[in-house]
């Protein structure tokens, strides 16, 4: 039994102990012959290391020739552990990216749990554990790109060379990928379980790009039910590679993308350590290797070519899907919403407590009228569909270029603030006058940057101040506000942020990029029928008089309902597709709040 790791060792190395279901799931795809050599490359305490032991006894009907096993750790305490833990294993302590592969003895299985670490951690990772090779990887590709290589004479290998050109906002996952390949033989298989953001993140294109060219990809797996990692604010995936250099088997290969909606507990019901759990596993990996298409309430797999993964796309759209999304987006005509709308971000003050004043503070200093403006922070209490100043509880400090403060209770306000040092705030400190707020104009429609409960887009009845944390839509010539309305209140549309939304950010809560957010596809008001033109309208009309309720409320309102009608028309859905836009959009609601409320405080 191996210690639970502490939370120091968590934020530094960014390691979380695998749990046992999760380890033998990728064991049981990768680890297929008593004697294969199998490679941990991020072992730690020896978690994989251990049930692979076991599932090589198992396989083998007893004790094993040595040499099978095979760890790396950096974490020196981690790795010395795992030697005493596993006596038959080979732990190698120190920086995986410094070892050059065994050519002559390649592993049959490279499977593991690479540390979470997030570019932007990686400074505090290089203060706290020690240098990794890696980096100097990264920087000589930069030195090298801009023409500036401090020793040009310095040899890597084609895999160090590709680890560097995978980005600087790669995690440090992505090297694991590039660098263990080295590692593999032809037809060996890698299986790690991953974060899952660089499925949709513009920064994973390069990861999916790579492992297109050198894999055949067999599955890729997420849980619809549970968070595999309680203690990690991160939803993971698992991804099982096996390696291939030629071309035309890479292209027929059949890609599995699963779902899983049972605890893998459920789907695994046989104690640890027992052959009936074991046997078990073995039957589970041959059923998410399916040869087609199939679901059941156990899970469901989408079986895909090869070649339809482009790696510009975002895979975890692909994962996540429902059937009737993939019908919609073959069979109606749809634009990116940035062919009809621009999407801007509210305000950045650098200071909410100064910039954002609630109406005593606004009294206490009794700051004159023309200088402030009605603010809305978020719509988390807003719950009608149309937006005014009386639902906004602060007021914006708004001072023009050409307003003159002299004298003025506004002027005392802003010495206040620079006796606190405000004007020194980055944020604050960029701009040409501190306390100038550049003012928003009036959007058409605003949404949540973060979702949690409510799906809504209010219509903005009147001129309005707003927070970076909501979104502005402004409409385009000729698209008509109701009609707007109509689509981006639908059930439709929210059922695309949740497929296109991250979660890895909030705990549970949706969360997407303007850029993200403008790239989502929906019918162009200004091309649909007039027929349905008026059906929208009309549908938009009686929504907007009713209040906003949570989804599983808003399932049973006839006005919702009858928008939603009117949409599964205007898709080209039938009846009974547009009730399974309906409910795949509970189902992906339900699974992320699930799964946040798992989440170790």
């Amino acid at each position: 039994m191996t210690e639970p790791l502490s939370r120091d060792k968590q934020r530094t190395y960014g390691q979380f102990e695998t749990p046992v279901d999760v380890a033998d799931l990728i064991l049981a795809f990768c680890l297929r012959h008593p004697n294969d050599r199998l490679l941990d490359p991020s072992c730690g305490t020896g978690a994989f290391l251990a049930r692979a032991a076991r599932l090589q006894r198992w396989l083998a009907g007893g004790e094993l020739p040595p040499g099978r096993l095979w760890g790396v750790e950096l974490d020196p305490s981690a790795a010395q552990q795992a030697a005493a833990t596993l006596p038959q294993a080979h732990i190698i302590t120190g920086d995986f990216f410094t070892l050059e592969p065994w050519s002559a003895q390649p592993f049959d299985a490279v499977v593991g749990n690479p540390p979470y670490v997030r570019a932007e951690w990686f400074e505090q990772l290089q203060a706290q554990a020690q240098q990794l090779a890696i980096f100097d990887d990264r920087q000589q590709q930069d030195e090298e790109e801009s023409g500036v290589a401090s020793n040009p004479a310095r040899s890597r290998t084609t895999h160090q060379i590709q680890a560097a050109a995978l980005g600087r906002r790669a995690g440090l996952h992505a090297y694991f990928f590039v660098h263990s390949t080295a590692f593999l033989r032809q037809g060996g298989r890698l299986g790690f379980v991953v974060s899952n953001s660089w499925l949709d993140v513009a920064y994973g294109q390069r990861l999916k790009q790579y492992l297109l060219e050198h894999y055949k990809i067999l599955a890729l797996i997420e849980s619809n039910v549970e968070r595999w990692f309680s203690q990690a604010k991160v939803n993971t995936c698992v991804i099982v590679l096996e390696r291939c250099e030629i071309n035309e088997q890479r292209r027929s290969n059949r890609v599995r993308l699963v779902q899983l909606r049972r605890p893998l507990a459920e789907l695994i019901p046989y104690e640890v350590g027992t052959r009936e759990r074991l046997s078990h596993l073995e039957r589970l990996s041959a059923r998410l290797l399916p040869a087609s298409d199939g679901a059941s309430s156990d899970l469901s797999v989408r079986v895909v070519e090869q070649t339809a993964l482009s790696a510009s796309e975002r895979w975890g759209v692909a994962l996540r899907a429902p059937a009737v999304q993939r019908r919609g987006t073959r069979q109606t005509p749809a634009r990116p919403l940035a062919d009809w709308l621009t999407v801007k971000r509210g305000h950045t003050s650098g200071a909410n407590a100064f910039f954002y004043l609630d109406r005593e503070t606004a009294a206490e200093w009794a700051i004159e009228a023309q200088f402030l403006r009605p603010l809305l922070k978020s719509l988390r209490s807003v719950n009608g569909r149309q937006v005014g100043a009386q639902d906004c509880a602060f007021q914006l400090l708004s001072i023009d270029s050409s307003d003159d403060l002299t004298g003025t209770a506004a002027e005392a306000y802003v010495r206040h603030g620079e006796a606190q040092g405000l004007h020194r705030r980055r944020t604050c400190a960029n701009r040409t006058t501190w306390y100038r707020l550049p003012p928003l104009a009036r959007p058409d429609l605003l949404l949540a940057k973060g979702v949690w409960a409510r799906h809504f887009a209010p219509q903005l009845m009147e001129s309005l101040q707003f927070d970076q944390q909501l979104y502005g839509l402004y409409l385009h010539e000729g698209v008509d506000a109701l009609t707007a309305v109509a689509l981006l209140n639908s059930a439709w549309f929210a059922l695309q942020l949740e497929l296109h939304g991250r979660v890895n950010l909030g705990e549970g809560v949706l969360w997407l990029a303007a850029y993200e957010l403008a790239a989502i596809r929906l019918p162009d008001p200004r091309y649909l029928p007039d027929s349905q033109v008026a059906a929208l309208q009309e549908a938009a009309t009686v929504l907007l008089g009713e209040r906003v309720m949570v989804l599983d409320q808003a399932e049973s309102s006839p006005a919702w309902h009858s928008l939603n009608e009117v949409m599964t028309e205007v898709m080209g859905f039938s009846a009974a597709d547009g009730e399974a836009v309906t409910a795949a959009l509970l189902e992906r609601v339900r699974a992320r709040q699930a799964k946040a409320g798992q989440i170790s405080r």
